[in-house]
């Protein structure tokens, strides 16, 4: 025979979830191909867990991914993959993506998948208005955190 507070206690147990749902936060990326690229691979790591991929060319010049995330502090984030220009001399040029930062409050925002320095540095921004000699209109500078992630390293034998 159980007694009331036996019972109250496994009628507690059974109406909980078994486990506590975690909190999440959810934000967009986008990759635009730039007007030089002949082609893009980009995959984007997020706390060491693969988020979205893009692949763009020239019939695809454009792509959006929402990104649902588990809530933390901070957010680490790595790029790895290939882009290919067309270089002033009409010869293709490909470069490593392999570069990461960290982002903050990232809940509702919009961040590009952004090149800088002549396809040598790529990282995440928000557009903005900020603009001068060395930066077009809209398109801030790379962070000041990033740097080589190593994520995409290849290990081999």
């Amino acid at each position: 025979m159980r007694t009331l507070a036996a019972a109250t206690l496994a009628a507690l147990t059974i109406a909980q979830p078994l486990r506590a749902e975690t909190a999440t936060v959810t934000f967009t990326v986008v990759d635009n191909a730039d007007p030089t690229e002949v082609e893009e691979a980009t995959t984007v790591f997020i706390n060491g867990r693969l988020v979205a991929t893009f692949v763009l060319n020239a019939e695809h010049l454009t792509d959006e991914k929402r990104i649902i995330i588990p809530q933390a502090r901070s957010y680490d984030y790595a790029l790895c993959g290939r882009v290919t220009v067309r270089g002033p001399d009409g010869k293709n040029v490909t470069h490593v993506l392999d570069d990461g930062a960290t982002l903050k409050d990232v809940n509702g925002r919009r961040f590009e998948a952004l090149a800088g320095a002549e396809f040598t540095v790529f990282y995440l921004a928000e557009r903005n208005g900020i603009w001068g000699p060395d930066i077009p209109l809209g398109y801030p500078e790379a962070p000041a955190d990033i740097h080589r992630t190593h994520v995409c390293d290849i290990p081999t034998a």
